[in-house]
């Protein structure tokens, strides 16, 4: 197992399959063939399909029918030493070139872009662009999006988004690179000025040109595409000043599932621009003069597939959804006919083949002609020791661990002065109902439930939410690894669950079955809704009661929950993302819940954004601390929601760096004993800060997101959860969970 030295934090092991053994192939498509997160995807000249498997760390080239998987790339050359031998590490955009039968790769993990010649039978290495530092050129840090335009003289220039570029004299400000045709360093720019109002470029993804040359930046982090002529002239300050309007204006915060309600990508094909996900599932068309055309969205299913396997209750819906609706569309590209198209779409992991008619509607729909990749849910073989291996995860959102079963309920019970007086008789009936079951059959069924040894298995088990495939699993320790830990869900389980929460109550609840038992509390973004779960006597979870909240903006209203936190008298805090709030409930000793107050981090600086909670977990002196995720810091409140303090500021931070205060895009956290370790989105770090009476100390981080998946890398970690000296990251891109070590130094 590789192990980081030098901080608290160590790479234990992963579980979640990434790619199965064997799965592709040359030749017809296998049906057991998964993809994962794939986005960059191009048509070479020679009509061959290039797809950035880049969950799988692969290259996959396709014929036009997507019928015959006819290369499989894990390296530019495998076998051979150096450049052409170093492995494929997240490859995301591909381009072709339009006179030449090459293509080039951004491959980010490996910060450099990868030229291939498709003109013979097998692609071969042609060599590297931007991985090399020159005269005034500091290497590639994060290539993403590129493309190519034809020069005057015939040549062709390539331009790439250095997506997270930063130095010392450049700490916020990303870049766009222009190289010439041998991969020589020309020039670049970091800022573009429309009608006299600059744009920095902040986190730039997708790029695009079209027959005119110019250049269209999908700048992520500003929520907007920008528009500069190519060979716009680059002053000594890295800008450029752009002779027309943006195409498509920023239109604020984000919205959506998991806030990626935003513009990662821009394609040009013709005269149409092609924004994909601007809107939620849909793709929005624009003419290359700005003026808006279409909205691409819902499919007109053809039979493009055989039987599919039906493993769960909710397969039949997921297929029809599936074949329904356009999921978070990130590439498209053109497909080498009229109206015909490629587009990807790494949350359900797949790439179709689509037909759109544009007949001068504001609506269009999309008909379906093939599509590769399905449903991530795949078991793995067994182990050597015949223990059942973790299978595929599908959009891993959160994992979480449950506290054991007590012998009793003797604690101080439910925060009885949170609520309405007319529910206090209600509350004492129903604390006396549960307590009479408690005295009589509550030993009972705790016994049950030890003899059957489900409870300490329960325990040692870590409940992962498969979000895409909307269901829970389990998973426990074995040896170096984790193997499949069957959990048993009898009840419904909602498309949309995102987070995790437990508590282990300290006062009688009506209606448990175990009492004494944790209950499980499970967040759905899309309802706003929590719903709880408790443990049977044969240690299988059964839905508690009924789900509380409903989605909405008004005081007892939700939307997009995302982390929550749960004290044991029934105190339940939710990170209400939606509403820019905290959502504050009491469980009553009925099952029921009551909506106590929201709260939020008062004042609003200027240039601040609104409050953006999406994490929260408390600490063992009762203090509450959550992520807000858009202002770069940890806000830490008291029980009753009033405010102590906040830490942290933006800012890029690399492993040794000593400000680990330097935030971007803090999403998730966790507490472990006088640890608080906070999961630090873009820069992919973990970092851990000791917890004391006053502000937390920073204390150790690492950062991730170069490692391969066997060291520990991660490319969206989300929710995290630690325990016992552990940190478990759900990883909902790479589709895994990654395991740390995390012990006081």
């Amino acid at each position: 197992m590789d192990r980081i030295v030098d901080s608290e934090i160590a790479h234990l092991t992963r579980f979640g399959e990434i790619a199965q053994p064997g799965d592709a192939v040359p030749g017809l498509l296998s049906p057991s063939l998964t993809l994962n997160s794939p986005v960059g995807i191009c048509l070479d000249r020679r009509g061959n399909a290039w797809v950035c498997d880049t969950g799988n760390n692969r290259l996959l080239v396709f014929d036009a029918a997507l019928t015959e998987l006819r290369h499989v790339l894990h390296a530019p050359a495998e076998g051979q030493k150096g450049a052409a031998g170093l492995a494929f590490r997240m490859p995301f955009h591909v381009c072709p070139h339009p006179d030449e039968d090459r293509v080039f790769i951004t491959d980010m993990g490996n910060s450099r872009v990868v030229v291939m010649d498709c003109a013979g039978a097998v692609p071969r290495f042609a060599g590297t662009i931007g991985d090399q530092a020159t005269d005034g050129f500091a290497p590639l840090q994060d290539p993403n999006g590129i493309t190519l335009v034809r020069q005057a003289d015939g040549s062709c220039h390539v331009f790439v988004n250095d997506e997270f570029f930063h130095n010392a004299s450049e700490p916020m400000r990303n870049r766009c690179v222009r190289f010439d045709a041998q991969g020589n360093y020309v020039s670049e720019f970091r800022t573009v000025v429309v009608d006299g109002k600059r744009h920095d470029l902040y986190w730039p993804q997708g790029l695009a040109s079209d027959a005119e040359g110019n250049l269209y930046v999908a700048n992520t982090g500003s929520y907007e595409i920008l528009r500069v002529a190519s060979g716009a002239a680059v002053d000594a300050d890295f800008t450029v000043h752009a002779g027309k309007a943006v195409v498509a204006h920023r239109f604020g915060q984000p919205r959506g599932m998991g806030m990626l309600n935003i513009m990662r990508d821009v394609n040009v094909i013709g005269d149409r621009v092609f924004v994909p996900d601007h809107v939620q599932n849909a793709i929005s068309v624009y003419h290359t003069d700005g003026r808006p055309l279409a909205t691409v969205s819902g499919i007109r299913a053809g039979w493009h597939h055989g039987l599919e396997p039906m493993r769960s209750a909710t397969d039949p819906l997921y297929y029809l959804l599936e074949d329904a609706a356009l999921v978070s569309p990130y590439v498209i590209c053109d497909g080498g006919e009229p109206d015909v198209y490629f587009i990807s779409e790494p949350f359900t992991s797949r790439i179709l083949k689509v037909r759109i008619e544009f007949d001068g509607s504001a609506q269009t729909s999309v008909d379906m002609l093939a599509a590769v990749g399905g449903r991530r849910d795949e078991l793995a073989p067994a182990n050597g020791q015949g223990a059942p291996a973790v299978g595929q995860f599908n959009c891993v959102t959160s994992v979480i661990s449950l506290p054991p079963t007590q012998s009793s309920a003797p604690g101080r019970g439910m925060a009885t002065p949170e609520i309405s007086p007319w529910l206090r008789w209600p509350a004492a009936a129903s604390a006396a109902l549960a307590g009479q079951y408690d005295f009589w059959w509550g030993g009972l069924a705790r016994q049950m439930l030890a003899q059957a040894g489900t409870g300490e298995r329960l325990a040692a088990t870590r409940i992962t939410l498969d979000a895409g495939n909307w269901r829970l699993t389990g998973c426990r320790a074995e040896g170096d690894g984790y193997v499949a830990a069957g959990v048993r869900v009898d009840g419904w389980f909602l498309a949309g669950n995102l987070g995790m929460a437990t508590f282990a109550p300290d006062f009688p609840l009506l209606g448990q079955v175990v009492p004494g038992s944790p209950i499980l509390l499970v967040g759905n973004f899309n309802m706003g809704t929590i719903s709880l779960y408790q443990v049977g006597p044969l240690g299988n979870l059964i839905n508690y009661g009924v789900p509380f909240g409903r989605h909405g903006s008004g005081p007892a209203c939700i939307a997009g929950p995302q982390g929550m936190a749960a004290r044991a008298d029934g105190m339940v805090y939710i990170a209400d993302t939606l509403n820019n709030r905290m959502s504050q409930w009491q469980i009553l000793s009925s099952g029921s819940a009551t909506f106590v107050r929201n709260f939020v981090w008062p004042g609003h600086e200027r240039g601040a954004a609104a409050f953006t909670p999406t994490d929260a977990v408390l600490a063992g002196d009762g203090r509450l601390y959550v992520t807000d995720q858009f202002n770069n810091r940890i806000c830490v409140f008291d029980g009753d929601g009033q405010p102590l303090f906040a830490f942290g500021k933006q800012g890029y931070w690399e492993e040794g760096e000593p400000d680990g205060e330097r935030f971007m895009l803090p999403t998730s956290l966790a507490i472990d004993g006088d640890r608080l370790i906070v999961n630090d989105l873009v820069n992919r770090a973990l970092k851990v800060f000791k917890l004391g009476n006053g502000a937390p100390r920073f204390a150790s981080g690492i950062s991730l997101f170069k490692r391969t998946t066997e060291q520990g890398g991660v490319w969206m970690p989300f929710l995290m959860h630690a325990h016992d000296g552990r940190v478990y990251v759900a990883d909902s891109t790479y589709n895994i969970v990654q395991v740390y070590s995390c012990q006081a130094g």
